[in-house]
């Protein structure tokens, strides 16, 4: 599966089942992701993909920011791992 439609799904679904600004927050952090990995497959994103997108996004932020955006990011692959693809493994559980 594509980052842009695993994307699509998660966004999908907390249009439905979340406030707008929680679903504000996910949009800001996975679609600039996207823009940035959307032709990889999820087997290809790495720790290092997801550290550079990381500090990117939070470059000046302090320190209680950098942990949401990153909790975004686990909150994101685990509900592809833990819903649609039962092998994947969260690159966010590994050592960064």
């Amino acid at each position: 599966m594509e980052i842009r439609k695993a994307a699509r799904i998660w966004l999908d679904y907390h249009r439905v089942h979340s406030k707008k600004n929680i679903l504000r927050a996910y949009s800001l952090i996975i679609l600039k992701f996207c823009k940035e990995f959307e032709d990889y497959k999820l087997y290809e994103i790495a720790v290092d993909h997801i550290l550079d997108s990381l500090n990117q996004l939070t470059e000046g932020c302090k320190a209680q920011t950098k942990r949401i955006r990153f909790a975004h990011f686990c909150a994101f692959f685990n509900m592809l791992k833990n819903n649609l693809i039962c092998d994947f493994t969260n690159p966010c559980d590994s050592p960064m």
